[in-house]
């Protein structure tokens, strides 16, 4: 469950989403969102100046958060090769989309509201995830192929708000490897951060991987969506 913000600004932006998501961002008025806050609409505007700030700012912490997927996508070629990288980057993306359900929704039902600054940002880095988990030799049909995947993982969430998110992130996800022609998927990861252990059989995983003499630690660790420091533990410890 997430924690109920606290300060006015975080109690604003939850208020804005909320109205974006039940009238539409159009249809909302700042004046409302005040009075769902229990605040004057002055002391709103002390906040923020105007309603495309409150939404560029509901934006900008979940294009943030893309952002970083992307590095650690970046960061997760080498002996992992495409696999590795559309590993985190999908299932990475996936849960970020999911964290900001309300947002994404909004949008869905009025992407001219975004503000042109946020819009141009938030192409910008879909196009950097295409390339990125495409890789540089890709064909036009792997490039299509990636592009619907990364599709295929954020139209789901905004036009089936309904269902609970561990459902949807596994259903998401399966949809996307078999988009990507990729046989596996990444183990689960709790909101919030990779886990601190794995389960048995992503262990026995790890050592299998390890091995083999073809994989990193940072490559196994993106195949099972654990830190490094997780699949060293598991390395050095014997079953």
């Amino acid at each position: 469950m997430n924690e109920r913000p606290t300060g006015t600004r975080e109690r604003i932006l939850a208020a804005a989403e909320q109205l974006f998501v039940e009238r539409g961002y159009h249809a909302t008025t700042l004046q409302q969102v005040a009075d769902r806050v229990g605040i004057t609409k002055p002391a709103l505007y002390y906040h923020f100046a105007s309603k495309a700030d409150v939404l560029g700012n509901l934006l900008d912490p979940m294009i943030a958060e893309l952002e970083r997927v992307l590095a650690d996508a970046d960061a997760a070629g080498g002996p992992g090769g495409a696999t590795a990288v559309r590993t985190v980057l999908i299932s990475g993306w996936t849960d970020v989309f999911l964290r900001s359900r309300g947002t994404l929704l909004a949008l869905f039902r009025e992407l001219t509201a975004m503000p042109a600054d946020t819009f141009d940002r938030l192409l910008s880095v879909m196009d950097r995830a295409i390339e990125t988990a495409a890789g540089p030799d890709a064909t036009v049909g792997e490039r299509v192929a990636v592009a619907q995947a990364v599709s295929a993982i954020t139209d789901p969430i905004a036009l089936l708000p309904y269902l609970p998110d561990d459902l949807l992130r596994e259903h998401l996800l399966a949809g996307a490897w078999r988009l990507l022609d990729q046989p596996a998927g990444p183990a689960r990861r709790p909101r919030g951060g990779r886990p601190r252990a794995v389960a048995a059989d992503d262990v026995a995983r790890a050592r299998e991987l390890h091995a083999s003499g073809e994989h990193t630690a940072e490559s196994i660790a993106a195949e099972l969506g654990v830190s490094r420091a997780t699949v060293y533990r598991y390395l050095k410890t014997k079953s």
